[in-house]
């Protein structure tokens, strides 16, 4: 059949028109292709050039050593040890089939490598514990610490099994076991809630690789100190995971080193005169501030904690009614009984309440407001020092009503009773020094004169630490020149030796007359002469100025009888025992409580006789060896000291 010209033409047409289209449709298709490309190669080019280096680059982070820690004369106290860590990371696992999750995966491989090595019920608990707050791409510990064999025998193993190596690790090690746990404290594996910190403060990369960080005392309060900054190395590997080459490396910045002002062998002497009792002891240097021990008793193991300590030994801790991880020393608030009565007595003295000469009647008794207040007995006509000697309770009951609550507030609070000390470590407890005020917005009442009474011997609303009561004590012994408690005593670099003293902070003179001291030392003195605390110093080579107290943990009715005899163990009166020595020139100043000890001089005394006659023993040099590194501060302490009667 024949088509006409003008049907051609219109074919002919139809024909272009299509062409056209379809010339426009590949024009479009091109154009979205290359506007793909374009898009990919110079839009994204960075982002996927970064996720391509990614797929063959590895930046592994390298986790600094942290500081050691050793007494004042160079004895270790917290050591870092290098070891090495077998450990997996789940991401890398390769699975067996799909049907298998990375858990199943990880599982598996673990109880392969226990064929090889021993692993334990305790390092599986370990590992689920950081898995439990690591991501999957971060590395678990399956078992730390390996021999040297073991290391042998895995590392030609390995290559069987992806996402699993060994990695040089350092663990803390504390060598002198419980010694100085409430001054150490302890690290602890960080836990998600660490990490949140730590991101707020900008310090995550500073940890990257970290599995630990400080929990408590010296290792939490020097924290940035101790850590120091992760490292970082850069590594080429295949698409296997298998290692290419070495791309360069930025090395760690290993912590500080502390050397506190701890004396570690009179520390361990505390330690163990306590025994099994229950308590705690500050000694200060009255000149510096240093803090020679700091102990609270009972201690326990830092080690338990350093991998999340299990259930059983946690619930044993937990539960002892002794609460050893209370730090007594700083955390325990007491009433200090008749410790108290030479600051009452300088108090006395500054406000001009009462003279030093002022005899008071002591009969055994002092009544007020048809009450009586017992004593420890009657002392006939006693004058201020002769008061402290024989601790008349009577004297300082008048007192206590002749001052008034304010008036006291005021003047005991010179001596930092009821404030924190603002010692270099975290959790000290403020204490309850009252006044009227104080009271009013604690109860809602008001102040009561009966109420002052007691105050005067230590009691009552009175609430002190055993840190506060050394302080005061080390004013006393410094003629009221009060120095900051500290416990560090310098921060050293590892690498150079080069060293950060801490300087003695001066906080404040309280000018007290040396006269008013000298009534307060003589009383003192003759406490351990002719007074409550008599022949528990004979031998020590020198004159001890002391105070005994007994603190009651509960209230008679004023009218019965007082009998110890009859209370239970956790009802006894606390035991309690200040001193200075020499007391001509101080050159330490002890605080003590034995919780439930009864009388002062029964079981607080010896235990700082025994803290003294082990400050003898260091300050002559007869334990300890010279620290190596150059002529040190402590080097000429110790030489100093040698020459000291």
């Amino acid at each position: 059949m024949r088509v006409g010209p003008s049907e051609q033409a219109t074919q002919t047409q139809m024909f272009r028109r299509r062409l056209v289209v379809a010339n426009l449709l590949v024009l479009a298709c091109f154009s979205l292709l290359i506007a793909r490309m374009v898009y990919l190669q110079v839009v994204k080019h960075d982002e996927f050039s970064q996720k391509s280096d990614n797929n063959r680059i590895s930046t592994v982070p390298i986790a600094p050593a942290r500081g050691q820690i050793t007494d004042r004369y160079g004895v270790n106290m917290a050591v870092t040890v290098p070891s090495f860590s077998l450990e997996i990371t789940p991401d890398e696992v390769v699975k067996i089939n799909d049907k298998e999750t990375v858990d199943d995966a990880v599982n598996r491989v673990v109880a392969e490598l226990g064929q090889i090595i021993p692993i334990t019920d305790g390092d599986l608990k370990r590992m689920k514990k950081f898995k439990e707050d690591a991501s999957p791409s971060e590395s678990l510990p399956i078992r730390q610490k390996l021999t040297t064999q073991e290391v042998e025998k895995l590392s030609v193993m390995l290559f069987q099994y992806k996402g699993v190596g060994i990695q040089k690790r350092s663990f803390r090690d504390y060598p002198n076991g419980e010694t100085a746990v409430h001054v150490l404290g302890y690290i602890g594996r960080i836990n998600q809630a660490a990490k949140d910190r730590l991101k707020e403060e900008g310090l995550s990369d500073a940890y990257r690789g970290t599995q630990y960080i400080g929990k408590v005392g010296i290792e939490q309060s020097y924290e940035s100190v101790l850590h120091g900054k992760a490292g970082f190395q850069k590594i080429q590997k295949t698409s296997t995971g298998d290692f290419v080459s070495d791309l360069g490396a930025e090395p760690a910045v290993n912590g500080r080193n502390l050397e506190l002002t701890i004396d570690a062998h009179l520390q361990a002497a505390v330690e163990k005169a306590f025994g099994k009792r229950v308590g705690a002891l500050v000694a200060i240097e009255p000149s510096t501030g240093e803090v020679l021990a700091f102990v609270s008793a009972p201690t326990y193991n830092p080690s338990m904690f350093i991998d999340g300590i299990s259930h059983d030994d946690w619930t044993a801790i937990n539960d002892d009614e002794q609460k050893p991880l209370v730090n007594r020393a700083m955390r325990g608030g007491y009433p200090i009984g008749s410790t108290y009565k030479p600051f009452m007595a300088i108090a006395a003295l500054h406000s001009g309440v009462r003279s030093a000469d002022k005899l008071v009647a002591d009969s055994g008794t002092y009544t007020f407001g048809g009450h009586n207040f017992r004593s420890g007995g009657g002392h006939g006509m006693v004058n201020m020092s002769k008061s402290i000697a024989v601790s008349s309770d009577v004297y300082y009951y008048s007192l206590a009503h002749e001052m008034g609550i304010d008036l006291m507030h005021t003047e005991l609070s010179r001596f930092g009773f009821g404030q924190k000390t603002g010692i270099d470590m975290y959790g000290e407890l403020d204490g309850i020094l009252p006044s009227r005020e104080w009271y009013r917005k604690r109860t809602g009442k008001e102040w009561t004169e009966g109420q002052t009474i007691s105050l005067g011997i230590g009691q009552g609303e009175n609430v002190f630490t055993i840190l506060q009561l050394a302080n005061a004590v080390a004013i006393l012994a410094n003629n009221g020149v009060e120095m900051r408690p500290h416990l560090v005593r310098s921060i050293i670099d590892p690498l150079t030796g080069a060293r950060e003293d801490k300087q003695p902070e001066k906080v404040a003179d309280l000018q007290i007359p040396a006269a008013d001291i000298d009534v307060v030392r003589r009383g003192m003195i003759e406490v351990n002469i002719s007074g409550t605390g008599r022949g528990q110093f004979n031998g020590l080579g020198y004159v001890v100025a002391g105070k005994t107290g007994t603190a009651q943990v509960f209230t008679v009715a004023q009218n019965s009888s007082y009998a110890a005899s009859r209370r239970g163990a956790n009802m006894t009166d606390h035991s309690l025992y200040i001193a200075f020595a020499p007391a001509d020139k101080p050159r330490i100043a002890i605080a003590a409580i034995v919780e439930h000890g009864g009388f002062g001089a029964a079981s607080a005394a010896p235990v700082v006789r025994r803290a003294l006659e082990a400050f003898n023993e260091s300050a002559a040099g007869k334990r300890y060896q010279k620290p190596q590194a150059g002529p040190t501060r402590e080097a000429a302490a110790l030489a100093a000291d040698k020459e000291a009667p």
